[in-house]
């Protein structure tokens, strides 16, 4: 899949922006199963497997970052894969998991408010709901947008971090069923 970054020198950046817009409702919208109306919480999981959901992570997290206008880090991500852990501390032998995915971009901590403020306008205009919202109060950097999809029940955080002109970007999966495990009865 080609990236924005790719395009043509030619190519107006109205026209970017817009293909920019189509290509993360494409992303957000194909790579995460969404539930059809009427749907309950007993019905089967998304089916991915654990390489699909790091590439899509890693894709949104890169597009929210061109968004934001900053850049990752080349510092190796933070993946981490956990087992779905129920209300009561439950958790099934059938290998579904959740995972989160976490980044890093060094930003001016005078930017950090304007980087979430851009997150919080392209996820509201992707139709997910922001949770948390906070700008800087005071010298420290302490800017945080917090956003839930809605179907897909994805979440993206990105916020300052410890220490100055350090931004974390981060997204958090629902709980999802590898494709060797998605045959597997249900507990």
């Amino acid at each position: 899949m080609r990236t924005l970054t790719t395009c043509p020198p030619y190519v107006g950046t109205r026209l970017k922006q817009l293909l920019a817009t189509a290509l993360m409702a494409a992303t957000l919208g194909a790579c995460m199963s969404s539930p059809s109306p009427g749907t309950g919480k007993n019905d089967p999981l998304p089916v991915k497997s654990r390489q699909e959901a790091l590439g899509w992570a890693k894709q949104l997290a890169e597009h929210l970052a061109q968004d934001a206008g900053i850049r990752i880090n080349d510092e190796p991500a933070d993946p981490v894969f956990s087992s779905c852990t129920g209300k009561n501390g439950e958790t099934a032998p059938d290998d579904r998991y959740i995972l989160i995915y976490g980044v890093h971009s060094n930003v001016p901590n005078a930017q950090h408010d304007d980087v979430v403020r851009k997150v919080r306008d392209r996820l509201t205009g992707e139709g997910l709901k922001i949770t948390e919202y906070q700008e800087s109060r005071g010298a420290a950097p302490d800017s945080t947008v917090s956003a839930r999809h809605p179907d897909s029940r994805y979440v993206v955080d990105v916020a300052s971090t410890a220490g100055d002109d350090r931004m974390v970007l981060s997204v958090t999966t629902p709980c999802l069923m590898p494709p060797s495990a998605s045959s597997a009865p249900s507990p």
